[in-house]
């Protein structure tokens, strides 16, 4: 049987978009023709932590949202979000929750993304102050998208634009 490893976001509450909660180590199935989308059947997650975050309610994305390893097995969809820009999501019959993971750990993990992926990580999850010196001083467009994102400086970027004129 095929299986795909990902990540899935979940509502501050631990709930997914339409309110079922889930446990690690339990394995859910969902009958019915599996599709991917906002209208599809199956089980939704992605291949890459910080492209999970989108899919939550606006409420935890301000309070951080949960977001737990998973592995979707059975029949397995794949999706993407072009105009996002967000490929390798997957819809599936089948997915177990392996674990919820600790902040610690996805702030190890944004640690290690590259610029691009990293600035969508930080656009969408809000770090403490503390969790932001982590990040910043190391590239200038990432320090614009902490600005921006996390300390609300909505004039970043037409300060930078000005810069260059």
């Amino acid at each position: 049987m095929k299986k795909i490893y990902g990540y899935k976001s979940f509502n501050s509450d631990g709930t997914n978009m339409v309110g079922k909660k889930f446990s690690p180590g339990v394995i859910y199935h969902v009958d019915g023709d599996i599709s991917f989308g906002p209208r599809g059947n199956g089980y939704h997650f992605a291949s890459r932590l910080e492209d999970t975050i989108r899919y939550c309610d606006c409420d935890s994305i301000l309070a951080s949202p949960v977001i737990a390893s998973v592995v979707g097995s059975g029949i397995i969809v794949e999706g993407e979000d072009l105009y996002n820009g967000y490929f390798d999501l997957y819809a599936s019959s089948d997915i177990e929750i392996i674990k919820y993971l600790s902040r610690e750990e996805i702030l190890e993990y944004a640690l290690e993304l590259n610029e691009l992926r990293l600035n969508r990580f930080l656009s969408l999850f809000k770090l403490t102050e503390d969790e932001i010196k982590l990040f910043e001083g190391k590239d200038s467009f990432i320090d614009d998208t902490i600005n921006y994102y996390q300390r609300g400086k909505y004039d970043t970027y037409q300060k930078r634009h000005m810069l260059k004129k």
